[in-house]
């Protein structure tokens, strides 16, 4: 057996080129490391006390160029035992085909959709961008959309709830790094000039240099500056708003996440797609262009959403969009790199009996009664011993996690799928028949027949990616089914 995969999350942050991509890394450092084993890879010149201590970090030497680092990396780690998860602009193209060609699995952070795609998954969690603003290998994958948003988990529990504005009295405010244009001063006096708001609490990010922000906070009670906040402590920050202007970066999805009205703009290239996104859904209050931004044009922006009777409209679209799925859906993204399958063996029979005996999978079966241990014995006994029966049992990182089984005959063989509750909801399903297929075509050339309960979306939906294709209806036990069909020559290599 091959030993489980390891994950190298690799990302840079500094006061001088800002800490957004180390934490994105972070949150899905939360969302993966319940799973897998993991180190967080950085320069020597990055910061490293926002990285808490019980997580593992290697530095790269400094003096290691970027065109090196590949080779770097394929010393220090095993390629075919590691998967890399980066998340920065110096990793372009030939980073990525040199990380490819050392062996390494990449999934692939992106914001600006300007690269040529060598990475095996390349997530962009912009609403903005399709898969046809990029250029890519045939192999690349894609997880694009605000379902892979790099939440925290506290945002993502969040994101799960709805919340409803009654009245705005506190505004949150926040641009990080370095903020050069000094957004966060012109908005904080842009709120002095608005009564209603009672207090204003502005987060100032790790590389802000002005001074003047200080003394206006001396002089008036109701701001309230902070820096460095913990996850914690921001969360529970903006619940006490119910009001923000923020930057189309990811405190924005934060802020969504916690749900209020919201102005948001863009001033740097790759918070351009996220606003485009954002604003076409009706999520926040157009801000536009920040960069030239007077107090007087952020004070008439938010006078304009305090003057709206429906603000009630962004947190309800803010829920619909940000559903606190991500830590799910990212999870099926590095399964789907990890399964591989065997054949079923006598150990396998109780963890079989119990997921066949799963309520969901009964009730998706025609024969939905529950199935008796000493029927279930001699049932799988017969089927791995049976030469006309492929029984796999597909494993995720090497744990096991479902069934694929092809019943064969002369003419055609028919396959039924079974996914664990473990893995649920992480659309493996597809992949499970996918790689599953390739396996059956290596021995046998009969083409595969499915059968599938009409209402089973699902499952329909699952066939189909695995490039099943509709072949018939039919009545099984009383229910109307559609039969799918996949012949060898419609397998993609």
């Amino acid at each position: 057996m091959s030993q489980n995969k390891k994950i190298l999350f690799r990302a840079d942050g500094n006061s001088d080129i800002g800490l957004g991509h180390i934490y994105r890394i972070l949150a899905i450092v939360e969302f993966y490391k319940e799973n897998y084993e993991f180190v967080i890879v950085l320069k020597e010149t990055s910061l490293v006390s926002i990285i808490p201590e019980a997580f593992k970090t290697i530095r790269i030497p400094e003096k290691t160029t970027i065109i090196e680092e590949p080779k770097w990396l394929s010393d220090n780690f095993t390629p075919e035992n590691h998967i890399i998860i980066a998340d920065g602009y110096q990793f372009i193209s030939t980073y990525q085909k040199a990380l490819k060609e050392s062996g390494f699995t990449l999934i692939y952070i992106d914001d600006l959709a300007s690269e040529y795609m060598f990475a095996d998954i390349v997530v962009n969690h912009s609403p903005y961008t399709t898969i046809e603003t990029y250029k890519a290998e045939r192999h690349t994958k894609f997880a694009l959309g605000t379902s892979y948003a790099m939440l925290r988990p506290l945002f993502n529990e969040a994101a799960k709830k709805e919340r409803e504005i009654e009245q705005i009295k506190n505004a949150f405010v926040c641009f990080g790094g370095s903020d050069q244009y000094d957004l966060s001063l012109l908005t904080a006096k842009a709120l002095l000039n608005i009564s209603t708001i009672k207090n204003i609490y502005i987060v100032l990010g790790g590389a802000y240099k002005h001074n003047e922000i200080i003394t206006l906070e001396k002089e008036n009670n109701n701001i309230h500056l902070y820096k460095n906040l913990d996850e914690a402590a921001l969360y529970q920050l903006m619940n006490m708003c119910q009001v923000a202007i923020a930057p189309s970066s990811t405190i924005l999805y934060e802020i969504c996440s916690v749900k209020m009205p919201v102005l948001s703009g863009y001033y740097v290239e790759n918070q351009k797609n996220i606003y485009k996104g954002l604003a076409e859904k009706n999520i926040i209050a157009k801000g536009g262009d920040f960069t030239n931004y007077t107090v007087l044009d952020f004070e008439e922006k938010i006078k304009s959403i305090l003057n709206n009777n429906s603000i009630n409209i962004y947190t309800k679209n803010q829920h619909k969009l940000f559903k606190g799925d991500s830590k799910i859906n990212f999870l099926g993204l590095i399964n789907s790199l990890n399964i591989s399958f065997r054949k079923a063996e006598e150990k396998d029979v109780i963890e079989v009996y119990n997921w066949s005996n799963d309520a969901l999978v009964r009730k998706n079966s025609y024969n939905s009664s529950s199935i008796k241990l000493e029927d279930h014995k001699k049932w799988f006994s017969k089927k791995i011993k049976d030469k006309n029966t492929l029984f796999l049992i597909a494993l995720v990182n090497n744990k096991p996690s479902g069934i694929v089984r092809f019943d064969i005959d002369d003419e055609h063989s028919i396959v039924g799928i079974l996914v664990s509750k473990n893995f649920r909801g992480q659309k493996l399903a597809s992949e499970f028949l996918k790689k599953s297929t390739k396996e059956y075509f290596k021995i046998h050339n009969q083409p595969i027949l499915a059968y599938i309960k009409k209402e089973n979306n699902a499952s329909i939906k699952a066939f189909e990616n695995a490039g099943y294709k509709y072949f018939k209806d039919e009545k099984i036990k009383g229910c109307v089914s559609f039969v799918y069909k996949l012949k060898r020559k419609d397998v993609k290599r």
